[in-house]
C-alpha cells in the first residue's frame, strides 16, 4: 500500500515523506523502515538499510497523490465527481446536490466537513475512499474541496466532472497569509478541471471572474436574481436557469425557478445562492427539473447548519457553524427580521487561527445582536480568556463573557423571553472542543436539549 503515516506501515508497504505543518515526513523514514516499508519515497535523499528502494521526487506531496491514484485504479476516472470550493456553503450545496442525484435514481456518495474528521482527506486517504465507493457500486460523489486540500495537493490526481464555486471571503488568513494567496488556491480546482468538465461559478462573488479564468471547458455562472450562462459553445441554452421571486418566511422559504416552485426549510438569501448552484449542477448531470425539484425538497435539515431545536419551548434556537464574520453576518441578517423579540447570541472564536476575525465578529455581534454572549470555541493551544478578550473589544461592555461553552448555553436559554431568537454560532455539527490537544465532548445541540429539559420553567416566561 501506499501510506504516508509511518505508524500504519507494513511489511512490503511504500512511505511517502510528506511535509507537515509540524513534523517533516522525514523524521519518520527510520520508523517506516522498522515497520516493514520496502520503498521510501521522499523529496531529500535518505540513508535506508540494503534491500530499502529509495525514490527522490519534486514533490512528495504530488508523488503521495499520483502513487495513491494509480495504486487504487484511478477510482476518480469510474465516478462523476463533483467538487464543490469557497469560504461557505460548500456543505449546504453538498448535501442539496448529493439529494438531487439521490433522487434521480443513482448511488452517490458525500466526502465534506460534516461526514469526515477532515473536511477534504489526504490524497492516500481520498483516493482510498473513492476506490472503495467504486467497488460499492457509487456512480457520482460529490467531494467538498478546502483551500487546504488545494495548497497541499490532496485533491491532484482527481478527474472532476464538475466544480462549484460558492464564494470568497475572510478565513483561513492563518495559513495563507492574504487573501490573494487564499483565492489562488481555490482557483486550483479550476485549472484541474478537463476540457470537457463543468464549471459552476458564483458571479456575483468578485472572485467568481477569476476562477472562471482558469477554466479551460465550459463554464455556467449564477447569481441572485438571474442564473447566467456564459457561453463557451453554442450547445447549452438548457441550462439557463431565472429565480422568479424569492419568499422569505419563519421556517420556510420559497423559490420560484424558472416555472417551477420549490420550498425549502433552509431559509436565507446565502441558501439561495447554495440552491442556485445545486440545481445548475443537476442540470449539467442531465436530471430534469422536476427531479432536481424533489431533490432539493427532500432535504429538510444540514446537521448543524441553521439547525433548529425544536423542544416545546416559546422560543427559536438555531445551531449553526459560522465561525467567520460573513457567515456571522449572514446568519444574523437572516433571523433578524423575523423575530418578534430579541436576538440572542452565544459565540466564540478558535485558538491558533486568523485572529483579524476576532473583533470583525465581535463587531458584528455589537450591531446585529441585542443580547451577546462570548464563550469558548476550539482554543487549542491559546488562553481562552485572551481570545475572548480580543472579540469583547470590539463588542462593547454590554457583552457578556461565559468562559465554559455549556454555561454559555444554559445561560442563554434562561435569558430567553417568547418570540426571542437564541442563535449558538461557530461549531454547529461538531461533537468536541480543543483545549491544549485535549477533547472535551460537547455538542452544542445536545447542550441545549438538554438545558430546555432542565429549565423547564421556559414555558412560562413572559
Amino acid at each position: 500500500m501506499i501510506i504516508y503515516d509511518s505508524r500504519q506501515v507494513r511489511p512490503g508497504d511504500t512511505f511517502v515523506a510528506i511535509p507537515g505543518l509540524k513534523h517533516d515526513g522525514l523524521e519518520f523514514v527510520a520508523q517506516a523502515v522498522a515497520n516493514g516499508a520496502t520503498t521510501i519515497v521522499a523529496e531529500k535523499s535518505v540513508v535506508v538499510p540494503a534491500g530499502v528502494k529509495t525514490v527522490k521526487v519534486p514533490s512528495a506531496r504530488l508523488a503521495l497523490a499520483e502513487l495513491s491514484a494509480e495504486y487504487y485504479g484511478q477510482p476518480s476516472k469510474k465516478l462523476k465527481l463533483i467538487g464543490i470550493t469557497g469560504t461557505k456553503g460548500k456543505s449546504t450545496t453538498a448535501f442539496l446536490v448529493q439529494a438531487i442525484i439521490n433522487q434521480a435514481g443513482y448511488k452517490s456518495g458525500l466526502i465534506g466537513t460534516i461526514t469526515h474528521p477532515m473536511t477534504t482527506p489526504e490524497s492516500a486517504d481520498l483516493q482510498a475512499e473513492l476506490a472503495k465507493m467504486v467497488e460499492q457500486g457509487y456512480t457520482h460523489c460529490v467531494l467538498e474541496v478546502s483551500s487546504h486540500a488545494l495548497a497541499q495537493e490532496r485533491v491532484h490526481a482527481c478527474h472532476f466532472s464538475v466544480a462549484i464555486f460558492t464564494n470568497l471571503s475572510h478565513d483561513h488568513l492563518d495559513y495563507h497569509k492574504t487573501k490573494e494567496e487564499y483565492m489562488l488556491a481555490k482557483k486550483k480546482l479550476f485549472a484541474m478541471l478537463p476540457r470537457d468538465g463543468f464549471a459552476i461559478i458564483n458571479i456575483d462573488d468578485p472572485a467568481g471572474e477569476k476562477m472562471i479564468g482558469a477554466v479551460k471547458g465550459e463554464v455556467i455562472t449564477y447569481g441572485i436574481g438571474q442564473a447566467k450562462h456564459e457561453l463557451r459553445s453554442t450547445k447549452h441554452n438548457e441550462y439557463d436557469t431565472d429565480v422568479h421571486s424569492i419568499d422569505i418566511r419563519q421556517r420556510e422559504m420559497t423559490l420560484k425557478i424558472n416555472t417551477l416552485d420549490v420550498k425549502t426549510p433552509l431559509i436565507g438569501l446565502h441558501n439561495v445562492y447554495n440552491i442556485a448552484a445545486a440545481w445548475q449542477t443537476g442540470l449539467i448531470l442531465g436530471i430534469r427539473p422536476i427531479i432536481i425539484k424533489k431533490g432539493l425538497e427532500s432535504v429538510k435539515v444540514i446537521p448543524g447548519r441553521q439547525e433548529e431545536i425544536i423542544a416545546g419551548q416559546l422560543f427559536r434556537v438555531i445551531v449553526d457553524f459560522a465561525h467567520s464574520p460573513d457567515s456571522l453576518q449572514k446568519l444574523l441578517e437572516t433571523y433578524k427580521p423575523l423575530t418578534k423579540g430579541r436576538i440572542i447570541l452565544v459565540f466564540g472564536c478558535p485558538g491558533d487561527r486568523d485572529r483579524a476575525k476576532r473583533p470583525l465578529m465581535g463587531e458584528l455581534a455589537a450591531r446585529l445582536a441585542d443580547v451577546v454572549i462570548i464563550t469558548t470555541d476550539d482554543p487549542h493551544s491559546e488562553e481562552p480568556a485572551a481570545i475572548i478578550e480580543e472579540i469583547r473589544q470590539r463588542a462593547g461592555e454590554r457583552a457578556k463573557i461565559i468562559l465554559d461553552r455549556r454555561a454559555a448555553i444554559v445561560q442563554a436559554i434562561k435569558l430567553a423571553k417568547t418570540g426571542d431568537i437564541l442563535l449558538i454560532a461557530g461549531r454547529g455539527h461538531e461533537q468536541s472542543q480543543d483545549f491544549q490537544g485535549k477533547k472535551i465532548m460537547l455538542d452544542d445541540r445536545q447542550v441545549v436539549l438538554e438545558s430546555l429539559k432542565e429549565y423547564k420553567s421556559f414555558r412560562n416566561k413572559a
